[in-house]
């Protein structure tokens, strides 16, 4: 009895204990720490891993921290980040039977500099001599004075340049080096770029029959099977497009050395090492060369593709130190959390356990806060440090019976629903568009739990330079049913719209285990069954079914999650090449006007010039409705008084950011302290 009594009146003394000391320690540490945005997150400590942040808290630490070669400003246009200068040349080289051939022809090019200046009008900027290598530079990636420039040496018996791939069913890489050390044939490679472990693409100069004969030798010893080479093209010169981008000058790490391109080339070359899904991965798989110029001040990349999205693999990619990565070889979740790599950005990691983590300005002058962040923070201490004024940013807001203001992160994803446009009903351009009228995005945005935002029909991502912001269709259930019944498919008695030959049915694939998923796809059902669809719905256990589900083009429409990257490259998406069993094309799209769009636009290396190319593409791309967009899912953290006036609060699209923060000088406490309360049980 005495023990019972104890808990019942101890429990809420211990209770009002633990708020006084909070309210304490939270008072004491605002009074330590000046001008500092105080954060609480539910989550508990972060990993910090700058390449793979697991929330969207984790993302935003890191833009603090780490700085990108190449930043995308709150504009959604490209900025300078570590590199304060970008530009695209194209190299092409050609190979000759000798030196002098290769001097012979580079006389006949400097002949052409004359009164006219041909090379002015080719865009070349440079012709050297590497040994029977002739190496031609060109101010433009996509310069139409390449072939010019060459019907003036054709005359000399230009080696052909022939790619091929090499793959067989065990690693490769082990025989293939011995091959290169010891095979005198290996000095014809040019180029080696290695698929995964099982294959690899060569560049070769000249005839290759005793090349392969020699590579099969080494190859294929101790195989069942010998490897598989063939030839994938054959040109008269290699082409590769160059990106260099200076790095800034003045720039360092928090550990006070400088930052060079070394660093840059080790972050690059450690990526590429390592599987982890990356944004823009193919590109930076597709990296030929990297090399730091200019004594560490230019990092010079050639690229194996002609792809002008390629500089979008830079953007908001964070560098690290070469000497942290070579300690760190093979990097753990650990060296992470207990050896954090230091930074270039904005705020360094000043403090860091396992409650808690402080990042302070690295320039004190330009009056930027303090970020104090509390880990795991209860539902009791959320709410004593939104009552007490001393917390600034709960987030995520669960909670908000007692939150001040909403504030809405940048969306990084959004659902749609694919149509496989080779389905017998789906086929029909009128059914897809009926589809999207009778899809009432309000309603769905209302009904289902979460922060949710309305999202636009273009292809890309909203808030970037280049996208159009197209309007999706407006929910007109009538109009939709007049659609249908106008295309020949009226409904009957059932309400089941039907043609001559077939029902309006088809089957909706649904990721399994994701209750907004599943929520959403049975609001979908409802709505659509009142245009005259009758759908079902079938779950896929897991990400590895879908994707082979996907691949294979067994489904009917397929809800997904897309995410939202900084790229302009719409091809393996929408290319009819891509549309094959295995491709990435799932809509099964196939026009060859929109594919002569898709390739105009992956391989535009002006920024500048993307949003007239993305305008040419939707304008054909989106009237086939391909695919419905419905909304766009964010993070949200309730802000308290003091920064009520600091960063947009207009809704879910208004990007706000701790970056934001970060630029702005943060406003003294107006509102007074309220006293917490807490009450025992009567």
């Amino acid at each position: 009895m005495i023990l019972a009594r104890t808990l019942i009146f101890g429990f809420p003394l211990l209770v009002a204990a633990v708020a006084g000391w909070s309210v304490r320690e939270s008072r004491r540490s605002r009074t330590d720490r000046t001008d500092g945005v105080v954060v609480m997150l539910t989550q508990g400590v972060p990993v910090l891993n700058p390449f793979l942040p697991a929330t969207e808290a984790e993302r935003e630490i890191a833009d603090l921290v780490h700085e990108p070669l190449i930043r995308l400003g709150s504009d959604g246009t490209l900025q300078p980040g570590l590199a304060e200068f970008w530009r695209w040349t194209q190299d092409v080289t050609c190979w000759f039977a000798d030196e002098a051939t290769a001097k012979r022809a580079q006389e006949l090019l400097q002949a052409q500099i004359g009164e006219k200046n041909r090379w002015a009008e080719w865009h070349l900027s440079s012709v050297r001599v590497l040994e029977n290598r002739l190496l031609l530079s060109f101010t433009e990636p996509n310069s139409a004075g390449v072939q010019q420039a060459f019907e003036v040496v054709a005359g000399l018996q230009i080696k052909p340049v022939v790619f091929w791939r090499i793959e067989r069913g065990t690693p490769l890489r082990q025989a293939w080096d011995r091959f290169m050390k010891e095979s005198p044939q290996a000095r014809q490679i040019q180029r080696v770029w290695f698929d995964g472990a099982n294959a690899c693409e060569i560049v070769v100069a000249g005839e290759s029959h005793q090349l392969l004969e020699d590579m099969h030798r080494f190859l294929d010893t101790g195989m069942n099977e010998p490897a598989a080479i063939n030839p994938l093209a054959e040109v008269g010169a290699l082409s590769e497009p160059v990106l260099d981008l200076d790095i800034r000058p003045g720039q360092h790490w928090h550990d006070g050395t400088p930052a060079t391109a070394d660093d840059a080339k080790a972050t690059i070359e450690f990526l590429r090492s390592n599987d982890w899904p990356l944004p823009n991965r193919e590109a930076l798989s597709n990296i030929q060369t990297l090399e730091a110029q200019n004594n560490g001040s230019r990092l010079h990349v050639s690229f194996r593709r002609r792809q002008g999205t390629a500089l979008c693999v830079f953007v908001n990619l964070p560098m690290l130190p070469a000497a942290w990565l070579r300690a760190h070889a093979a990097v753990q979740e650990a060296d992470f959390t207990q050896h954090a790599p230091p930074g270039a950005g904005t705020h360094r990691i000043a403090a860091r356990d396992t409650r808690s983590l402080l990042l302070a300005p690295v320039q004190q002058d330009k009056a930027q806060p303090r970020f104090l962040f509390n880990f795991s923070a209860s539902p009791l201490m959320t709410q004593i440090g939104v009552r007490t004024h001393t917390v600034d940013l709960v987030w995520p807001a669960a909670d908000r019976t007692h939150l001040e203001q909403l504030r809405f992160t940048p969306p990084r994803q959004r659902l749609v629903v694919l149509w496989n446009t080779r389905h017998e009903v789906l086929q029909h351009e009128h059914c897809r568009e009926a589809l999207a009228l009778a899809t009432d995005r309000d309603a769905l945005i209302r009904t289902l739990p979460g922060r949710l935002g309305l999202v636009d029909a273009s292809l890309f991502a909203p808030g970037l330079w280049f996208s159009t912001q197209a309007k999706s269709p407006p929910f007109q259930l009538e109009q939709a049913r007049q659609i249908l019944a106008e295309a020949g498919w009226p409904r009957d008695v059932t309400g089941i719209a039907r043609s001559p030959e077939h029902s309006f049915r088809f089957t909706l694939l649904v990721p399994g285990g994701d209750a907004l998923h599943t929520r959403t796809a049975e609001l979908l059902v409802a709505q659509w069954r009142r245009l005259g669809a009758e759908v079902k719905i079938e779950q896929v256990p897991d990400a590895a079914a879908l994707a082979q589900r996907l691949h294979e083009h067994r489904f009917e429409a397929v809800l997904l999650d897309q995410r939202f990257e900084v790229s302009w490259d719409q091809l393996p998406w929408w290319h009819s090449a891509q549309a094959k069993t295995g491709g990435s094309n799932f809509c099964g799209i196939a026009d060859p006007q929109i594919d002569l769009a898709l390739e105009a636009l992956a391989s535009e290396f002006d920024p500048d010039q993307v949003p007239k190319r993305v305008r040419e593409l939707e304008s054909r791309l989106l009237p086939l409705h391909p695919m419905l967009t419905l909304f766009t899912t964010h993070d949200e953290a309730a802000a308290m008084p003091t920064l009520h006036e600091q960063g947009a609060t207009s809704g879910p699209v208004s990007a706000w950011t701790l970056q934001m923060l970060a630029g702005q000088p943060k406003r003294a406490p107006t509102a007074p302290v309220i006293k917490l309360q807490l009450r025992l049980p009567e």
